[in-house]
């Protein structure tokens, strides 16, 4: 196979713990924690085993035009007369001076509410200070809603929305894979950490990236200067036409601060080392982008420890001697994580980017994570989560190289969108109604390598001595199988070609690093009693009036103090049954849901969960009398002596 993925769990663990001969160190100064590395000198062969104008561009855009045309109301507002909070939201280009005309807004409302509704008081209305909004708190119905409209677009009435609570969910792909819980159980956010993004650009003026260490854009190709090496331009954006390279570097480490930190990367506390060198991206400059990134007075200071690569080639398979594949092994043996995604070309078998069945790089494919199956945004594709991208490049059956290693988030991906990049669109939300101008969402394997570059940082916060060896062998040995169901029904498991080890579960890597040789802490696991269940035959077939839709098991559980992460699994077998998973919390709310598209069980992880008793519930859709069984453990973080 090409590395370990017919590792059980204790030659997956020597391998985290970096058994085997240790490259030698390199003389002279380091940043601090950084790990040993090899000499640079050494043999490839033989070596061992945004700007105003760029904000007022967006506004203006087609896409974004569509949406602020004509005041958009919450398209889950319900009007039927209850009294609720409206949040109307205000387009001030359309008022005078910029500035909300709040006492024409005033007035507007007051002419509405004045035959619409009775005895409104003035703690009904409340004025935002900077923000050009308006809180309503009144009866609502549909005449009300017209009204407002009518009354209030000349203003610059932008949207009505309904106050409801929010849930924090980059989008749904980070808590998917359990980076969320991996951060919160094991204090770790790659801080520390160097990645290095070669790719299209940052755009560092953003607003999401707090932690750019280097941002540097590769003018032109040394042969066209006439100069003795590469020219490095430090710049707040070098991501001026495309906006690929900022995406992926949201994914990896953006903070979220433009969405309330709902957008977060994987790795929010690693540090980001932008190479932008164009949209018009060759080899040369690939390189270029290596050659900055190794350099010692970057690599050190730095600490550059993973090289996230979002591009490639297709036509042609692993070439060991190829440029590209030269750098990828010297970056490997000085101890760097490079990762390079799989490719776009599809489901056919040998559609593999060849640099990414190198072994001296981690290949990533792309899955689903995110239900979009009611999406009516054009944008966005209809998945159900845990499913294979179609467009997901393939290996090539047996062989021991052409292969992705694993699968992570690459699909309908929401993150950073670069303020000059004209190329990806603001996002809409799923229904084309809920604008977000600073973000952008995006599909391919571009999306799912960044994801396990962040993946990298964290467990190299973790453990600093890990190799890439160790970090692929943290997140197979711990990665969840994944399955597909053909146009007749029929079901099987995805292989090796397709999908790697499977889909990464980050807290159970990081957990297994942790407790291999963690720096800081071991866990204490404690199992919670087991149980089986079965849930009752579910169908959904109105045409014949059989909706069997309530089908469900519940099962209650007590959860002790101190926890800091609970473990819930279910298991039935037959990937052909569509059961989902709910689990709720002490106090009676919805904590956490898991609704494979195809699987043979279902498994949240939940961080810090509060002592009590929870509602674990298995839910049916498709399927014949099932029995399960369930099992649950609860981990406590205990500092090292």
């Amino acid at each position: 196979m090409k590395r370990l993925l017919s590792l059980g769990w204790a030659a997956a663990t020597a391998a985290v713990l970096g058994c085997g001969a240790s490259p030698p160190q390199e003389e002279g100064s380091k940043a601090e924690g950084a790990p040993a590395v090899a000499s640079s000198s050494r043999s490839i062969v033989t070596a061992a085993a945004a700007t105003p104008s760029a904000c007022n561009a967006l506004y203006a855009s087609s896409a974004t035009q569509a949406a602020l045309a004509q005041a958009v109301v919450d398209p889950a507002l319900h009007t039927d007369g209850s009294v609720r909070t409206l949040i109307l939201s205000f387009n001030t280009a359309n008022a005078t001076g910029g500035v909300l005309n709040l006492d024409a807004v005033l007035g507007g409302l007051t002419r509405t509410l004045g035959g619409l509704t009775q005895g409104l008081g003035l703690g009904n209305v409340l004025a935002l200070k900077s923000l050009p909004m308006v809180a309503l708190k009144v009866p609502v119905t549909p005449k009300l809603i017209a009204t407002l409209r009518q009354e209030l677009q000349p203003l610059g009435l932008l949207s009505i929305y309904e106050d409801k609570p929010l849930q924090y969910f980059l989008d749904t792909s980070v808590p998917y894979i359990h980076a969320d819980t991996a951060r919160t159980a094991y204090e770790t956010t790659g801080a520390g950490i160097g990645v290095g993004v070669i790719d299209s650009g940052l755009d560092g003026t953003h607003g999401d990236f707090p932690n750019v260490a280097r941002n540097v854009k590769v003018v032109a190709p040394p042969l066209d200067l006439g100069i003795g090496g590469a020219l490095y331009v430090d710049t707040p954006n070098s991501d001026l036409t495309s906006g690929h390279g900022t995406h992926c570097a949201s994914i990896i480490a953006g903070s979220g601060a433009r969405s309330g930190g709902r957008h977060q990367g994987v790795a929010p506390g690693a540090k980001l080392l932008g190479v932008g060198t164009g949209d018009a991206l060759s080899i040369l400059f690939a390189l270029e982008g290596f050659d900055f990134l190794m350099d010692p007075d970057v690599r050190e200071t730095h600490n550059v420890r993973v090289i996230s690569n979002s591009w490639g080639t297709s036509g042609s398979h692993f070439a060991p001697l190829d440029p590209i594949s030269i750098a990828t092994k010297r970056a490997y043996d000085l101890g760097m994580v490079v990762v390079f995604a799989a490719g776009n070309e599809g489901s056919d078998p040998d559609t593999l980017n060849p640099y990414s069945a190198s072994p001296c790089a981690i290949s990533v494919a792309a899955g689903t994570s995110r239900d979009t199956t009611a999406a009516t945004n054009p944008l966005l594709s209809q998945d159900a989560p845990g499913e294979l991208a179609s467009f997901s490049s393939r290996g090539i059956p047996g062989d021991a190289l052409h292969h992705p290693d694993i699968t992570l988030p690459g699909v309908n991906i929401v993150a950073a969108r670069a303020l000059t990049g004209a190329i990806m669109q603001p996002y809409l939300g799923l229904d084309l109604l809920h604008p977000e101008p600073f973000y952008a969402a995006s599909s391919g394997t571009s999306m799912a390598a960044p994801h396990m570059a962040g993946v990298a940082a964290l467990l190299l916060e973790v453990n600093p001595a890990l190799d890439m060896d160790g970090v692929l062998a943290a997140v197979q040995v711990t990665a969840r199988p994944m399955y597909t169901k053909d146009s007749a029904g029929n079901t099987r498991q995805l292989e090796t070609w397709e999908v790697g080890a499977g889909y990464a579960d980050v807290y159970a890597a990081t957990k297994l690093v942790n407790d291999a040789v963690g720096i800081r802490y071991t866990t204490q696991t404690t199992a919670l009693p087991s149980w089986t269940g079965t849930v009752k035959t579910s169908i959904n077939l109105p045409i014949l009036d059989l909706s069997l839709r309530a089908a469900q098991h519940e099962h209650s559980l007590t959860v002790p103090a101190g926890a800091n992460a609970l473990r819930i699994k279910t298991a039935w077998g037959n990937p052909a049954y569509d059961l989902d998973l709910y689990v709720f919390g002490p106090n009676g709310e919805l904590v956490a849901t898991s609704a494979e598209g195809t699987s043979t069980g279902e498994a949240v992880t939940i961080s810090n969960p509060p002592a009590g008793t929870w509602r674990v519930q298995l839910k049916g859709s498709l399927n014949v009398a099932t029995q399960y069984t369930g099992t649950a453990e609860v981990d406590r973080r205990v500092p090292r002596p």
